[in-house]
């Protein structure tokens, strides 16, 4: 039997495939918030890596993730910090840079068999 012959890019594509539990949309904070925090917050489940960290770049995320959405850069900006105060993201420096942490990340995702390790330094509480 032969092997299957998978391209590098396809398996990471695959590796970065994400599943949200549906508990997270049933969370009456997650409620309060706008249609698009909500669909942000979502969003970012695709681009932080398999710790749940990610640069904190509001331009580079409005462009991934709203991209087709009259949004700013300013007002990404604000959604974020709306779901860091209700405390779903941690905003955080670390040696210079800003990133995110998804809280309880792991805690609410299907887990994956190849988990990488993070290149970003997780946040200090």
């Amino acid at each position: 039997m032969s092997k299957a012959c998978i391209s590098p890019v396809f398996q990471r594509q695959m590796e970065q495939m994400r599943n949200i539990k549906n508990i997270i949309f049933e969370n009456d904070t997650m409620g309060e918030l706008p249609p698009l925090n909500r669909l942000l917050f979502a969003g970012l489940w695709i681009m932080v890596d398999d710790k749940g960290r990610m640069e904190d770049k509001p331009k580079k995320i409005k462009k991934v993730i709203m991209g087709f959405d009259d949004v700013s850069a300013g007002q990404v900006d604000e959604m974020l910090q709306s779901l860091h105060d209700k405390r779903f993201i941690v905003r955080y420096s670390a040696n210079g840079s800003n990133y995110i942490q998804v809280n309880d990340f792991n805690k609410y995702r299907n887990p994956q068999l190849y988990r990488r390790c993070s290149q970003i330094p997780p946040p200090e509480f």
